[in-house]
């Protein structure tokens, strides 16, 4: 190669260099770290939303099938919500150890989060019992967690009526994460 173009070459990956650490350094700066408010903020914006496709997914399976078995919920960066089935809609629950399922569901999405797929995650299953005065009481309960450690369950009760399921009620109280558990959370963020 001649003189006169290697020197070329050299001064133009100089120059070009230059160009790009200078707008690597103008990006680093222009970038803002969020405070742990705004964290907080985001994480219940986005469990929120989560919480939201996971009733309206259990209400339309529970108005098709009648019930369903406990399954998960994945919020991924894009806003996209995957649903994680251990025992499928309409397939039988009879005979099914609940315990076992929960714990097969929060396996997978435990999995997705130790990968850094998801952002949040939602188990959602069925609770039957009674109220303080005797009558009987059923609700869907969805455990919601998010990356910063932020967790907590949302109990909905509802009502089979004329119009489907109607939800009646809902209670929400903070929980010990159980999908999040490892180094990706934080709970100065909570």
């Amino acid at each position: 190669m001649p003189m006169k173009q290697t020197l070329t070459a050299v001064l133009f990956t100089i120059l070009s260099s230059s160009v790009f650490n200078a707008y690597a350094a103008d990006e680093a700066k222009s970038q803002v770290t969020p405070s742990p408010e705004q964290i907080k903020q985001e994480a219940q914006a986005n469990t929120k939303y989560l919480a939201a496709q996971a009733l309206k997914k259990a209400k339309a399976v529970m108005e098709a099938y009648g019930e369903f078995a406990p399954f998960g919920a994945g919020l991924f960066q894009e806003g996209e919500v995957n649903f994680v089935w251990a025992v499928k809609p309409g397939e039988s629950t009879k005979g099914i150890n609940p315990v076992l399922v929960l714990n097969a569901v929060r396996s997978a999405l435990g999995t997705q989060a130790e990968a850094g797929r998801i952002l949040g995650s939602a188990v959602v299953y069925q609770y039957r019992g009674t109220s303080n005065d005797g009558e009987p009481r059923e609700q869907i309960n969805i455990e919601l967690e998010y990356l910063n450690g932020y967790a907590e369950v949302i109990a909905t009760q509802y009502e089979e009526g004329p119009e489907g399921i109607e939800f009646t009620k809902t209670t929400n109280s903070q929980y010990e994460p159980k999908v999040f558990t490892g180094d990706q959370t934080s709970s100065e963020a909570q």
